[in-house]
């Protein structure tokens, strides 16, 4: 998990799942990093065949998926990516782990797109590594509104995950409990939708459990309520029914 700047607009301090918000070079053929086995077609159906609302096109599905392989990059320093002329599950090598750590805050900040230095080191990125998790979405009356798709993935051997020193200012791995042992103690701050999600974490002893139940299990768009009590005014709101 990644702590936010204590300075950000929106869940200051917290700890988050790495993330973000799609950008126009995750759409674009051009800015685009070649796929090493991912379509539109097979992305949108990624994103619909278990249930919950779609999203609005085939390109739109990719793009999400871009996304959350650019964000992990961006905020967890986590690259997706195998070389083009190399074997399934090969590791990237220490040089191009280098490479890529250091131009790690030209991609945040704008200065470079993903795809051009994706393409200049031999690489393709790998978002059908991706699982999708879930989808939530904001009640209307926030004053401001997220559509979020959950993904899963593997740590990737070779890559040392940390925080990127601009948005988030902390790293940690934990296990789920833990996470929640800490916030019910009020040593970290985190946002509610992040800990309905670790509540079903904690749930699964292994990680392989757990990503076996993320392939299979059925997706229901969450319409979160407004409630005034929770720090960041989200509530459940699933009436019951499973998420």
């Amino acid at each position: 998990m990644v702590r936010r700047d204590p300075r950000s607009r929106f869940a200051a301090d917290a700890y988050v799942f790495p993330g973000g918000a799609l950008q126009a070079d995750d759409w674009l053929a051009g800015g685009v990093p070649p796929c090493s086995g991912l379509t539109r077609r097979d992305a949108h159906r990624r994103l619909s065949e278990r249930g919950g609302d779609p999203p609005e096109s085939p390109g739109a599905s990719l793009a999400l998926h871009i996304a959350a392989v650019r964000e992990l990059f961006e905020e967890a320093g986590i690259l997706l990516a195998r070389s083009v002329t190399g074997n399934t599950g090969e590791l990237l090598s220490r040089e191009t782990c280098g490479l890529l750590e250091r131009s790690r805050p030209d991609v945040q900040q704008g200065r470079r797109l993903l795809g051009d230095i994706v393409g200049e080191l031999g690489l393709e990125l790998v978002p059908e590594e991706l699982v999708y998790f879930s989808h939530w979405v904001t009640p209307e009356s926030s004053p401001r509104r997220f559509d979020t798709r959950f993904f899963m993935v593997e740590d990737q051997p070779g890559q040392t995950a940390s925080h990127c020193g601009i948005e988030t200012v902390d790293g940690v791995w934990v296990t789920p409990s833990e996470a929640i042992r800490r916030f019910e103690a009020d040593e970290i701050t985190m946002v509610s939708v992040t800990v309905d999600h670790l509540r079903v974490l904690e749930s699964y002893r292994s990680s392989a459990d757990l990503l076996a139940f993320a392939r299979t299990k059925p997706i229901r768009s969450v319409r979160a309520r407004r409630d005034p009590g929770s720090p960041d005014g989200w509530d459940l709101g699933t009436n019951g029914a499973p998420w």
